[in-house]
């Protein structure tokens, strides 16, 4: 993963990746996930991120990356994989050539379980550091939630963590959804970062609620986050959409990708 200097506007070029979670409906099987990320590339991505996906033999996976042209950036690996069947996790991620191993989720709520979540986890991230890879945990809006003593976790996993050994997958939508600035936490935090989540909000017509859009579709300032990103270092973007109205996921993906092409030149 690298940056390139675009001669337009002075922004450095992050590369766009599908996070295949978007499309996790389709990748339950490896026929599926064949078919899936041959959709992917004819879309225009040469990137992906590996979530969402069935079981899956590593050499299958590298297999089709390469017949397709496409690059894996990371993956989203279960929790309990990630700390009790590590090397089998490094081995796997070395084989399909994915860089960065993600935790996609895990919701910490109170002092002792984010404490508990960190005695797990390191030995296993480290063992990961030390074998050539990278352990990122992606954010939601739970980690910004004042807990019991009136810290919220992320900043507690920001003060007990190395960044070479604790990253971030930093989702920008949660960070909106949680009332943090996307452009500092970004600017903040950057080293730690070796991708971004790209996925856009907008306001349910019927409800007033917040809702997943297609990147440029929605009401968050997708330009300014990539040109922070950029700033910040950071070489990689995932576009990623939960749920998807009225378009099926692989067209939601086509919608971003396009917008994205269109506004950012990427």
């Amino acid at each position: 993963m690298h940056l390139q200097r675009t001669g337009e506007n002075g922004m450095e070029r992050l590369q766009i990746a599908a996070q295949t979670y978007t499309v996790r409906e389709y990748t339950k099987t490896e026929a599926g996930i064949a078919s899936s990320l041959e959709k992917i590339a004819k879309i225009g991505y040469d990137s992906v991120q590996v979530s969402g996906f069935g079981p899956c033999r590593a050499e299958f996976l590298r297999d089709e990356l390469l017949k397709n042209g496409l690059r894996a950036v990371a993956s989203h690996t279960p929790y309990e994989r990630i700390v009790g069947d590590t090397e089998k996790v490094i081995s796997e991620h070395k084989i399909a050539g994915i860089p960065v191993v993600g935790l996609g989720y895990r919701k910490l709520a109170a002092v002792a379980q984010t404490e508990q979540f960190l005695r797990e986890l390191l030995p296993a991230a480290r063992k990961i550091r030390d074998a050539g890879l990278r352990f990122a945990y992606h954010n939601h809006q739970w980690e910004f939630v004042r807990m019991e003593n009136g810290e919220t976790a992320m900043r507690y996993l920001l003060e007990h963590t190395k960044p070479e050994e604790f990253g971030l997958i930093a989702d920008l939508y949660w960070l909106q959804y949680a009332g943090v600035s996307p452009e500092r936490f970004l600017r903040e935090n950057g080293e730690r970062i070796p991708l971004v989540h790209f996925k856009d909000m907008r306001v349910d017509p019927a409800s007033g609620e917040p809702r997943f859009a297609e990147i440029f579709e929605g009401n968050m300032d997708y330009s300014s986050y990539a040109r922070t990103a950029a700033e910040a270092g950071i070489p990689c973007a995932a576009v990623e959409q939960d749920e998807c109205y009225g378009v099926s996921p692989f067209e939601a993906l086509r919608i971003s990708r396009e917008n994205i092409r269109k506004k950012l030149h990427l």
